[in-house]
């Protein structure tokens, strides 16, 4: 049972209730108070059953009783009540002592039947055998049992201050940067000398771009802590690739790259967040461009498609280059949050220029936004080769009824179009979602 107030009462605790005066019980209990944490903390039993089942194993190859191993952990038990009766408030407590019986009733049941399952083994091998073997073991398991639950909340804990320092950083440089973006527009306004109006637009030019990845930190933010939310409507997709392909014609003309659409007006209407889709397909368009020499080529695509056996209708979107490609040890990684593919020094400046560099945000939040809709993403390439230039292929399914993860907040814009579970207030329309729709 998972209840992460217990397990964090029960690692405050740690020094006092994970010990035991009973020499002979000192590795097993230990071991086994940690497992507690664990369980308490995840709600998951592998590991305590792990450790049930060599200790019970170790004790009928030793000539154990099994009611003087059911002693230990009947004896925590008690003194996990006892404690908590006298720390903790009653509201609290009951919850605390409901978790504790849970975990200590499965406890006892699994220690009991991998006793009897190990007796019977002892019964069909020599017993000298199993000793040896066990005794060898058993420190080894208790051991790593020990560490692993405590890596695990190391673990925990440090991601957990990732992802804080990741939206209070976010939040703080906001402020000032929306001072900077300020002041550049009062001295656009002010300046006529062409030397000074063009270190302006460098400065405002770098605000934007400092903005951007801002937004993408918060983004990564609200997604780590389930924080992310919809805006569903119908959306053309074809009307939502066009209008990023029109925002990034003067990349493309600089790159003298061209870029080609078909099949797109075969798509029907989808249920999704049209400013996100728009963010979606802005940063997969980007990427293309970026990763695609000078003079190359991108086609945009899709079909409709049906799923079997439960039937669901989707859309498949797929953007092609003929660019660099990724390697094969990439093709996941890539999505990972502050990946960069490729060596640094292979990477130029700037968000369209050839493999220019970027903080590594870009595809994770392309695959946490789809994961969001309920659609995925996936990446095709026969390899990374700058000189040959194999290509690559990245592939967004994505349902025609709005179906998103659990933990998303759904709102309307129209709520005439929300089925009976989403129908919730919705807001304004955006004019950037008008100019999609």
């Amino acid at each position: 049972m998972q209840n992460k107030r217990l397990a964090e009462w029960l690692e405050e605790h740690a020094k006092m209730l994970g010990t035991t005066e009973y020499q002979q019980d000192s590795t097993f209990h230990i071991a086994l108070y940690e497992c507690i944490i664990d369980m308490a903390m995840h709600g998951e039993t592998r590991m305590i059953d792990s450790l049930i089942e060599s200790t019970a194993a170790y004790a009928v190859a030793t000539e154990r009783e099994l009611t003087d191993l059911l002693g230990v952990p009947e004896l925590m038990r008690e003194r996990i009540w006892q404690r908590i009766g006298e720390e903790v408030d009653p509201e609290p407590a009951y919850a605390m002592f409901s978790a504790v019986d849970v975990i200590f009733v499965h406890i006892i049941k699994v220690m009991i039947d991998e006793y009897l399952a190990a007796f019977r083994q002892a019964q069909a091998a020599r017993a000298a055998e199993i000793s040896r073997l066990y005794t060898e073991s058993e420190r080894k398991v208790m051991a790593y049992a020990t560490e692993v639950a405590r890596a695990n909340r190391e673990l925990a804990r440090l991601e957990q201050a990732k992802t804080d320092f990741i939206s209070i950083a976010a939040h703080e440089l906001k402020t000032p940067l929306t001072l900077i973006q300020g002041y550049v527009n009062i001295l656009r306004d002010m300046q006529t000398d062409s030397k000074l109006k063009s270190l302006t637009e460098g400065i405002g030019r770098g605000a934007d771009r400092m903005n951007n990845i801002i937004e993408d930190m918060l983004d990564l933010s609200a997604m780590d802590m389930r924080q992310l939310g919809l805006v569903l409507e119908k959306v053309n997709l074809q009307r939502a690739v066009e209008l990023v392909v029109t925002q990034m014609e003067s990349a493309l003309f600089e790159r003298k790259q061209t870029i080609e659409i078909s099949d797109l007006d075969q798509l029907p209407p989808i249920e999704a967040d049209a400013r996100r889709l728009h963010q979606i397909f802005r940063q997969l368009v980007g990427n293309a461009i970026k990763y695609t020499p000078d003079g190359g080529h991108i086609k945009i695509s899709g079909r409709p498609f049906e799923s079997k056996p439960i039937k669901r209708q989707w859309i498949e979107l797929t953007i092609e280059d003929n660019g660099v490609g990724i390697a094969p040890e990439d093709k996941e990684k890539i999505f990972e949050k502050f990946y960069r593919a490729a060596k640094s020094s292979l990477h130029s400046t700037g968000q369209t220029k050839f493999m220019g560099a970027g903080p590594g945000l870009g595809l994770a939040i392309v695959r946490g936004l789809l994961h969001a809709h309920g659609g995925q993403i996936t990446a095709d390439s026969p390899g990374f080769d700058p000189k040959n230039f194999p290509g690559s292929v990245f592939t967004v399914t994505l349902p025609v009824k709005a179906n998103p993860a659990k933990d998303v907040h759904i709102q309307w814009l129209n709520p005439d179009e929300a089925p009976p579970s989403h129908d919730v207030p919705s807001p304004p329309a955006s004019k950037e979602t008008e100019k999609i729709i």
